[in-house]
């Protein structure tokens, strides 16, 4: 979790026990979350890939956050949604999406797809 100082300089929580806190509240509630998921799992008796887990686990950060700004944005009394995110911001983050993106041909697909699948 990243805070900032009234000076916008980044507090680590290592530095700030109140972000520690945060994070270990919130490290709670997304095991709660995450638990009738994995009851789930280990009732089945079978396996879940890790990178499968990733992606729940990612998931349920992503839910609960998503609902923490929701009641915040409502709690501040939000009416527009380009109130807390502008046209500037999607365009910023458009940018750092399509970074985050590698394009292979369909013959490198599918020898990543025969690897993954050799390493299951």
């Amino acid at each position: 979790m990243k805070l900032v100082d009234p000076s916008g300089k980044e507090v680590t929580s290592k530095e700030n026990k109140e972000a520690g806190e945060l994070e270990r509240q919130l490290n709670k509630r997304i095991e709660k979350l995450l638990e009738p998921v994995m009851n789930k799992i280990k009732l089945a008796g079978g396996q879940v890939p890790q990178q499968q887990l990733l992606q729940i686990s990612s998931a349920a950060h992503q839910m609960l956050f998503n609902r923490m700004v929701y009641n915040l944005a409502i709690k501040a009394g939000v009416k527009d949604i380009s109130e807390l995110v502008s046209d500037d911001d999607v365009e910023e983050l458009q940018t750092s999406l399509s970074n985050q993106l590698q394009i292979v041909d369909s013959s490198q697909m599918e020898e990543m797809q025969k690897n993954f699948d050799q390493d299951q």
